[in-house]
């Protein structure tokens, strides 16, 4: 059914091509995507869908047809529009007449995520096919998806996998047919939360993985995520990121370490992901931050003996 995502340009029997170059999809490290620059008209004959997948307009607009099965639909699609097809719906027809679209494609693909833990989170995907609706939150994530990979995953592998892990709890809610997964109403231990701190500053410089930090607490990627959120108030990405952040922060202000030596020691992609990340939080850039600093303690007065 249409392109599989991290197949080549000259693969591809409908002429849509790939933004996602090779080398962003070889960084990425969550479920297989593309994001495609569709062609005007479209059109596909019986198929089958071999994995669960998403296809949502990131942008532009079209009209398409579905036949599947006994049913078929019409539908005038704009952005955000989002499609769930899922593996073994056999599709008779589709039909796009597109206008300056662009579509984002991830696959649910249990056979690329070999950790137990993660097929765990997947385990419940939706057994029908969904050709048109609307999740805002969903389509936040795919879109950060894409995102990431085309900035070459500077984020990391807990980044990926934190968006993928978030794409199928999404898929599980509506799975259940709920508007909101029953939140845990438990909280992780305060020996947990001082063994998960521990260990995050020790390993701050590494690319931390979800995995990793769920194991240290004991429990699955899915049932951690949710008591972590509880516990601390935030995603395990975001407590790390203001972990990495303050230590950087800490060092520009007591150390005469080079910008991207920090950067490494922190665990930051590159100086200018350092640089980024602190003027989003701080709005200030870390130099400038270390030169005030420098100004200010030169003019301060010493302190009475």
């Amino acid at each position: 059914m249409g392109r599989i995502p991290g197949q080549q340009e000259e693969a591809n029997p409908l002429g849509e091509r790939n933004l996602l170059s090779a080398e962003a999809a070889a960084h990425w490290r969550g479920f297989a995507m593309a994001w495609l620059e569709a062609s005007p008209h479209v059109e596909v004959g019986d198929s089958e869908v071999i994995t669960t997948r998403l296809a949502m307009l990131d942008s532009g607009c079209a009209q398409a047809e579905f036949a599947y099965g006994r049913k078929s639909f019409d539908c005038d699609l704009t952005a955000g529009a989002i499609g769930l097809f899922a593996q073994g719906t056999h599709m008779n027809r589709i039909r796009w007449k597109c206008q300056d679209v662009r579509r984002i494609i991830v696959e649910v693909d249990l056979a690329r995520l070999s950790d137990p833990v993660w097929r765990e989170c997947v385990r419940q995907l939706p057994q029908e096919t969904q050709v048109e609706f609307r999740d805002e939150g969903l389509a936040a994530m795919l879109r950060s998806m894409v995102a990431e990979a085309a900035s070459g995953s500077v984020n990391g592998q807990l980044y990926a996998e934190s968006l993928s892990l978030g794409v199928a709890l999404r898929l599980q809610q509506r799975a259940a047919n709920r508007a909101r997964v029953s939140c845990e109403r438990g909280k992780l231990t305060a020996v947990q939360v001082e063994r998960l701190e521990e260990w995050i500053g020790v390993h701050l410089a590494e690319d931390i993985s979800l995995a990793q930090l769920a194991r240290i607490a004991g429990f699955s990627p899915a049932h951690f995520v949710r008591l972590f959120k509880n516990s601390l108030g935030c995603a395990p990405y975001r407590h790390v990121l203001n972990i990495r952040l303050e230590r950087a922060r800490q060092l520009l202000l007591a150390s005469d370490l080079p910008i991207a030596a920090i950067a490494v020691e922190t665990g930051f992609a590159s100086q200018s992901h350092l640089t980024t990340a602190f003027v989003r939080e701080h709005k200030v850039p870390p130099g400038q931050l270390r030169r005030s600093e420098a100004v200010r303690v030169r003019c301060d007065p010493p302190a009475l003996q």
